[in-house]
């Protein structure tokens, strides 16, 4: 595998990754504006919200890690 294919496919993974992320933030949201006790929502966000922050900071890295590539293939060593 080519530096060029891998770059591209650790981008893609980045921006799914990503897009996986903001949708669990999104969905971690609509309990705490529901009408129902703040307590209880809070509770119920906290896991989800940790797991989107999860998904962004690996969303970054799979970004980085695509642009390295993408760099490598792009400059010419030799």
């Amino acid at each position: 595998m080519s530096f060029m294919s891998a770059g591209v496919t650790w981008l893609g993974l980045g921006l799914t990754v990503g897009a996986a992320g903001l949708v669990t933030y999104g969905l971690a949201t609509l309990p705490c504006s529901a009408t129902v006790r703040r307590e209880d929502a809070e509770l119920v966000c906290r896991p989800a919200r940790r797991m989107a922050l999860g998904l962004g900071a690996l969303a970054v890295s799979a970004v980085v890690v695509g642009t390295v590539l993408m760099v490598f293939a792009v400059t010419d060593f030799g």
